[in-house]
């Protein structure tokens, strides 16, 4: 709990505001004391036969300051209603003195520093000063015969005699208690100096939002200068309930009190998102628990949740634009695929001359159709399995099956490729070792045959592809190293973004799509395996692929 020593700044200078709550509540205390012992004397005096006409007259006139100090409490945040307070009891003091006389009751003059005891030090010491002043005009000008005679006399005087001393040290003793329950409340920040707090209010206010200070009474102790507009707070009251946020709103109100109550029974921080209905407004509230209550910092985050929507609805969007495109490339690439089997079985039937021999050149055209067929076919292929990989319904069909197989049969398919280019194909199994691999079979020989083919491609006349598989641990390595041309450190960091693909594709005749590297790295994702590449210009390229041997289904 923050509090100021000149708290007669507090909600005039604008700099920070200080709601008071408990911190005047022992004004009520002592005041109610006082009223209590004159109606106890009041009250006795009755008892013993004194007349009640006279009575009434002074036990009002005594009672007065006690009545407004109670009536001033809510106003007790501003400098003008303690001064009204300090003074009450200063203009009884002054008229006992005058109506009745100096002795006894120039002791009223003690009533205004204990009073002010209740406030703030300094002002202990000006209504000390005050009084000590007052005082001493009015013994000085009793004595020089100055002052007119007492208006006052009777047996009711001599009961006032009785009182003034006895109130007087009541009101002492409940000041002194009020004083220190007081103080307990505040807590260990009430011996900040005025500089230290006022500064701590500066960079509260300082803060985007606003910054409330609440007691475990429910209480506003403290509120920044963001807080009066951030939870609507009235910004002229000095004594304010939690009731007081948000009055106009009250599902905001109930949801803040939820969330208070949750931080109180966690004890731990607690942060919500919380509407405001009257102005459309959102709050991002966040309440941590203190040793003398919670610390609430509020913030405007209407702009923020906009443009989050905002967001979410372009990348809706984007989603719906990709799944459209994906949707068109499946279908495209399904209608394309059945003529190209029909243009593909006619030219094979055509070169192996089933009908009888062709001429030279129809022969050669025939070769060319089968081969260009092919290889369109295969391109609307990766396409097809790409487009599948990102609208997510490519699925997996796991099974168990010997890699050593697949290697031997994936480079039986690529050894005609191979040797039309002139380049040798090798493999390396490790020799009486297990290699059962449980996954997609149909995708890791296209994982492997991709790799291949792009060897091959990218392998000049003379030189070497080599296929290595190993079994480490729980993985299975599978590695594809060539010769051949090789990439840049520019150009891998393209390689495995779809239809990229890198410089040295211009320099060969066979053409492809720029899917094969991204569909092995998206089909070793799907197996929760890694992929990593490695190539030097003019050296060759390797490629490593690491599956897990056994299957991963709990994700």
């Amino acid at each position: 709990m923050i509090f100021a020593s000149h708290t007669h700044h507090i909600g005039e200078t604008g700099t920070y505001v200080i709601l008071v709550s408990d911190k005047y509540s022992g004004i009520i205390t002592a005041s109610v004391i006082w009223l209590i012992v004159l109606a106890t004397a009041c009250g006795a005096a009755l008892l013993r036969g004194l007349s009640f006409d006279p009575l009434w007259l002074y036990t009002a006139i005594a009672a007065a300051p006690a009545v407004i100090s109670i009536l001033m409490k809510p106003f007790l945040g501003r400098e003008w209603a303690r001064l009204v307070v300090i003074f009450s009891w200063l203009a009884l003091a002054v008229l006992a003195c005058l109506g009745i006389g100096f002795w006894p009751y120039a002791i009223l003059f003690l009533c205004a520093p204990i009073v002010a005891a209740l406030f703030e030090r300094e002002m202990i010491i000006e209504s000390l000063v005050l009084s000590v002043i007052i005082a001493g005009c009015i013994y000085v000008a009793g004595r020089s015969g100055n002052l007119p005679p007492a208006m006052m006399s009777g047996p009711s005087v001599d009961w006032l005699r009785l009182v003034t001393p006895v109130g007087t040290v009541a009101l002492t003793l409940a000041a002194l208690y009020s004083s220190a329950q007081s103080r307990s409340r505040i807590g260990a920040f009430q011996t900040l100096p005025a500089a230290a707090a006022g500064e701590m209010a500066d960079i509260l206010d300082t803060l985007p939002g606003g910054v409330l200070r609440v007691t475990n009474k429910d209480n506003i102790s403290f509120a920044s200068k963001g807080a009066y507009a951030l939870y609507g707070l009235p910004g002229d009251a000095g004594h304010l309930p939690l009731q007081a946020i948000s009055p106009k709103d009250m599902a905001f109100r109930s949801r803040f009190s939820e969330l208070l109550q949750n931080a109180r029974e966690t004890g731990q921080t607690v942060s919500a998102t919380l509407p405001r209905a009257k102005d459309d407004r959102i709050i991002d509230v966040t309440i941590a628990p203190t040793d003398d209550g919670f610390l609430i910092h509020g913030n405007d985050v209407t702009a923020r949740s906009d443009e989050i929507m905002r967001l979410q609805d372009t990348q809706a969007d984007l989603e719906r634009s990709i799944n459209d495109k994906t949707l068109f490339f499946s279908g495209v690439s399904h209608e394309l695929r059945t003529p190209l089997n029909a243009i593909i079985g006619f030219s094979d039937l055509m070169r192996t001359r089933l009908f009888g021999p062709l001429p030279g050149k129809y022969a050669e055209y025939a070769d060319l159709i089968h081969d260009s067929g092919q290889h369109m076919l295969d391109l609307i292929g990766d396409v097809l399995d790409m487009s599948k990989i990102e609208a997510g319904k490519y699925t997996l069909q796991y099974g168990a099956f010997d890699m050593a197989d697949v290697v031997r049969s994936s480079i039986k398919m690529v050894q005609p490729s191979a040797d039309a280019a002139e380049v040798m194909l090798t493999m390396d199994l490790p020799a009486n070792r297990d290699l059962t691999l449980e996954a997609d079979r149909k995708a890791v020989r296209q994982i492997l045959l991709n790799l291949l083919s792009n060897a091959v491609k990218f392998t000049p006349k003379g030189g070497e592809v080599k296929v290595i598989t190993k079994s480490l641990a729980d993985t299975l390595q599978l590695t594809v190293a060539d010769n051949g041309m090789g990439m840049s450190a520019e150009e891998l960091e393209h390689i495995g973004e779809p239809y990229t693909q890198a410089s040295s594709a211009s320099e060969i005749e066979a053409r492809g799509s720029g899917l094969g590297l991204s569909l092995v790295a998206s089909l070793v994702e799907l197996h929760k395996g890694r992929f990593a590449i490695a190539s030097q210009k003019g050296e060759g390229t390797t490629v490593d692929v690491y599956l897990p041997l056994e299957a991963d289904l709990k994700n």
